[in-house]
C-alpha cells in the first residue's frame, strides 16, 4: 500500500506542477507582448509627440494673435477709466473746498 501512496502522490506533484505551469506560460507571453509593445509604442509616440508639439506652436500662436487686441483694449479702457476717476476726483474735492 505505501507504494500505492507514493505513486499518487507522484500524480498529484505533476497534476499540481502543469496547473502552476500554464498561468506561469501565460503571465510569461503577456511580459513579452508588453516587451514587444513598449518598444513598438516608443517610436511611435515619439512621432506623435512631435505632431502635438507641432499643433500645440500653431495654437499658441493663434491665441496669442487673437487675443492681442481684446487685451490692449481692455489695458487701455482702464487707463481711461483711471484718467476720469483721478480727474472727477479732483475736480470733485477742489469744487468743495
Amino acid at each position: 500500500m505505501p507504494i500505492a501512496k507514493d505513486i499518487a502522490l507522484i500524480f498529484l506533484s505533476l497534476e499540481a506542477l502543469v496547473l502552476a505551469f500554464i498561468p506561469m506560460v501565460l503571465i510569461a507571453g503577456l511580459a513579452y507582448g508588453v516587451f514587444r509593445l513598449h518598444r513598438w509604442t516608443r517610436s511611435s509616440l515619439q512621432l506623435a509627440q512631435g505632431y502635438v508639439q507641432q499643433a500645440h506652436d500653431v495654437v499658441d500662436e493663434w491665441s496669442e494673435k487673437i487675443a492681442r487686441p481684446f487685451i490692449a483694449i481692455h489695458a487701455t479702457a482702464s487707463q481711461v477709466r483711471a484718467i476720469v476717476y483721478k480727474v472727477t476726483k479732483t475736480f470733485i474735492t477742489r469744487r468743495s473746498r
